[in-house]
């Protein structure tokens, strides 16, 4: 059995690239996914949570690389697009808006403040704080949109763009319907 080093974890491999399987799951040594005609979704190697984040991960990480030589991540690059959506949000309209929890929007929004991008207006301490992003966040967005556009594009040329429309669809009705259950 060959080992194959994949997205930054240990991957033991049966021989052809879609045959992988799971070994020591308790210790996060290798994840792995085995494909075959019917999933077991009793085993962890099939665990929804699991595949998604490392897919999303995988997907930060090759946007990232696009993104990063002018200054920003991914994760900041959304939110500068969705704070110039509108002159000013509320924090907690920002947060409902992106799917954030407030202390994650917190940490992704200080090095936008420190950096001149985004500002901040308000108490914060119970009281309402109102963001939006400046002439310099814009000016930043505007030079990262061309490396966005470029990763974007070889995404979703890897899927397919019909694929990845349905999966787009299918993700956003999963999310939704969890949201309601939760």
């Amino acid at each position: 059995m060959k080992q194959v080093r994949l997205g930054g974890a240990a991957r033991q491999g049966c021989g052809s690239k879609n045959n992988w399987r799971l070994d020591n799951f308790e210790n996060r040594c290798a994840y792995a996914h085995i494909m075959s005609k019917e999933l077991n979704f009793s085993l962890p190697e099939n665990c929804v949570c699991f595949n998604l984040r490392w897919v999303t991960r995988a997907m930060t990480k090759f946007f990232d690389a696009e993104m990063r030589r002018h200054g920003i991540r991914p994760t900041q690059g959304t939110l500068l697009l969705t704070l110039r959506a509108k002159e000013s949000w509320s924090m907690a309209d920002l947060s409902d808006a992106l799917g954030m929890e407030r202390t994650t929007l917190v940490r992704t929004l200080r090095p936008l403040q420190r950096d001149g991008l985004v500002m901040a207006e308000g108490s914060g301490r119970g009281g309402r704080v109102e963001l939006s992003i400046t002439a310099e966040g814009r000016e930043k967005v505007a030079a990262a949109m061309p490396a966005w556009r470029a990763a974007q594009r070889a995404a979703v040329k890897t899927l397919g763009e019909q694929r990845w429309s349905a999966l787009l669809a299918d993700l956003e009705t999963a999310a939704l319907a969890l949201d309601k259950a939760s």
